[in-house]
């Protein structure tokens, strides 16, 4: 018999069983919506919810991807177990000699077709005769969501675990995450965790090559503590390689904690975030980019041990609304390793009385457009919001919507999760891109230098001087010890928060003449540590002002600069974070 006839066979006899299934064919059927792949190990390649082709097990390697898995799975708990995403099922075939056989075991799977090339090309009769599994195949969430709670009586008044297949997660993100938030608990009490009780620390570290991470990983280990990093490549490796990667780290280092940037290494729906928590890790996760915009993706925390500091704390209200609890404010810093005065011999060549070191937002607004409708129409919905948000910043899309009358607009609300998120990234970088220009622009009577992308030439001529971009550790230090004066435009997503030119610069040894933020007057004495104007017209008479006068430049650096080394380190930033993570947890 083949495998079809096989499986067919034995999901006759589960007519009894509270499963949620579409007719079954009884000839093998064809699949239209799905690519079923047999070489060199079955898999099957489907359309996501945003037009992406995503194939949803390893080519190469299914079975030790599925055991992989299989390590993310709560074995202990006596709960039913919910698995989101059927694939072909390597997965759970390979739970189910681990799993206890009274156990609930409840699959969900979106697509029909994914369900039919499972039967046609994998043996699933050991899971499709085990009598504590149900099965459920429907394309309309609310439909999964009543089957589930109110015929398998699970969720609130039935608590589960659920676990996700990635590769499904991500095909589906917006149906399974409905399942999600219809089943998640409000809260997972836990006991309290001793490891970060310890006065050195296991710290574990997940390394997306974002340019914060050698000054933290560096940080920890001046203040004592045991790093290691997680590696991978954000734009090449594949979500589920990089979970694997981070729980086999886990078994490997059993860290007392984990750091990232921003989520990145986090899976959206959770499943990391989850692990941790059952293995009473505590997690940190610290922004330095706008929270609200980064994790409108995410499905907010479920563990007391996921914790969240932002650079910016006008964002911890909304943060802690959208489900992450534990959430603290802290700014950015320096690392004096790299960023300190060099020899005049070194700088020759970097001198400029006045410099700016920035990208244009051009090409970053463009990326972001390439992802939205193409229409006249919705370029000029998109220019509408711009002047908008400039009008009055720092609103959230809902809102700026809403005072724009574009709320209800068939081009919005035909949006989906994702490209909502683009819209809101797109317009507060476009409002940015605006914004920096005008600031820069009022430079122009000094000849100033630009280090950035050459698309700065598309909006600046002579006197102004575009040279390339400078890399961050070697170079940029040398610009900032070598110029009079280094200026500064801080992007529109920092609504009180300074950013990294305002500790790099003086810790150079260099004058930095930058934009007014609340978090500036906190941080720093005004007109003594640090120079800055409240509108871009002051922009001219306070650079002519302070390239004519040398000794009150000298004064505000050398202030500037003991007062960033005293005070706003990295070393200072995590022992900060530390005690927070002490006291809290």
């Amino acid at each position: 018999m083949s495998k079809w006839e096989t499986n067919l066979s034995v999901l006759k006899d589960r007519r009894e069983f509270r499963d949620l299934l579409p007719p079954c064919p009884l000839e093998v059927p064809a699949l239209e919506r799905v690519s079923l792949l047999t070489d060199p190990y079955p898999s099957v390649q489907i359309t996501s919810e945003q037009g992406h082709l995503v194939t949803l097990h390893s080519r190469r390697e299914p079975w030790k991807e599925a055991a992989t898995l299989v390590q993310t799975v709560p074995l202990g708990s006596p709960r039913p177990l919910v698995v989101l995403g059927l694939g072909l099922g390597y997965h759970l075939l390979e739970l189910l000699p681990h799993l206890d056989s009274n156990r609930l075991l409840v699959v969900v799977e979106k697509e029909v077709e994914v369900f039919q090339a499972a039967l046609v090309s994998m043996d699933l009769t050991s899971l499709l005769a085990r009598p504590k599994t149900i099965l459920v195949v429907e394309a309309e969430a609310k439909s999964v969501v009543h089957h589930l709670r109110h015929c398998l009586g699970l969720g609130n008044g039935r608590p589960v675990d659920l676990w996700g297949h990635p590769a499904s997660l991500r095909a589906a993100d917006h149906f399974y995450q409905a399942i999600i938030r219809a089943l998640k608990p409000s809260t997972l009490p836990s006991p309290r965790p001793l490891g970060l009780k310890k006065e050195s620390l296991r710290v574990l570290i997940i390394n997306p090559d974002y340019f914060l991470i050698p000054e933290v990983y560096h940080a920890f280990r001046q203040l004592g503590h045991e790093v290691q990093l997680v590696l991978f490549d954000k734009r090449r490796d594949r979500g589920e390689e990089v979970i694997a990667r981070i729980l086999a780290k886990l078994a490997d280092f059993v860290p007392d904690l984990v750091f990232t940037i921003n989520h990145l290494g986090f899976d959206r729906e959770g499943l990391l975030l989850e692990a941790f928590h059952r293995l009473r890790i505590p997690s940190v996760s610290w922004y330095v980019d706008s929270p609200a915009i980064i994790l409108n993706l995410y499905e907010g925390s479920q563990s007391d041990l996921a914790v969240i500091f932002v650079w910016d704390a006008t964002y911890i209200p909304e943060v802690k609304r959208l489900g992450f609890e534990r959430v603290y404010p802290l700014p950015l810093a320096t690392d004096p390793r790299i960023f300190r005065p060099r020899p005049s011999s070194k700088l020759r060549s970097w001198r400029a009385p006045v410099s700016f070191v920035g990208n244009s937002m051009l090409g970053s607004v463009a990326k972001k457009l390439k992802r939205l409708p193409k229409s006249p129409e919705f370029l000029e919905l998109f220019d509408r919001l711009i002047q908008a948000y400039q009008r009055n910043p720092f609103r959230r899309l809902e809102s700026l919507l809403a005072d724009t009358g574009l709320k209800e607009h068939p081009l919005v609300r035909g949006l989906n999760r994702a490209e909502q998120t683009d819209l809101e990234a797109g317009v507060i970088w476009a409002a940015t891109r605006d914004y920096r220009l005008r600031c820069v622009r009022h430079l122009a009577p000094f000849q100033p230098v630009i280090y950035g992308d050459q698309d700065w030439r598309q909006v600046l001529s002579p006197p102004f001087q575009i040279r390339p971009e400078v890399n961050y550790f070697d170079e940029l230090p040398l610009v900032y010890s070598a110029s009079t004066i280094n200026f500064n435009a801080t992007s529109l997503q920092m609504k009180t928060a300074v950013n990294q030119r305002v500790f790099d610069v003086p810790a150079a040894g260099g004058f930095l003449l930058t934009d007014f933020r609340e978090q500036l007057g906190e941080l720093f004495r005004l007109g003594q540590e640090v120079v800055y104007y409240a509108q871009p017209e002051e922009i001219p008479d306070l650079v002519r002002f302070y390239l004519r006068q040398a000794e009150a430049r000298r004064k505000i650096v050398r202030r500037g600069r003991e007062r960033v080394l005293a005070e706003h380190t990295y070393r200072h930033r995590l022992t900060t974070m530390l005690g927070i993570l002490r006291q809290e947890l």
